[in-house]
């Protein structure tokens, strides 16, 4: 699992188990939920743990945008 953390928020990219894809998951910490995850909410998987990274990143970009 790769990390990234900024702001008031961390993004991790996590490998699932099946099907054999990676997702992102965006969460606040200071509040210990979960506030967007690739997955779960949006049904997408990406094949490398950079091109989850970098879907994460665009997502979370336009959550922290005015």
């Amino acid at each position: 699992m790769q990390e990234l953390r900024g702001s008031d928020l961390t993004v991790a990219v996590d490998l699932m188990s099946e099907p054999c894809l990676w997702r992102w998951e965006i969460r606040d910490p200071s509040r210990g939920e979960v506030v967007a995850d690739s997955w779960r909410n949006e049904w997408m998987a990406y094949e490398s743990s950079d091109e989850a990274l970098r879907a994460a990143q665009a997502r979370l970009t336009s959550l922290v945008r005015p």
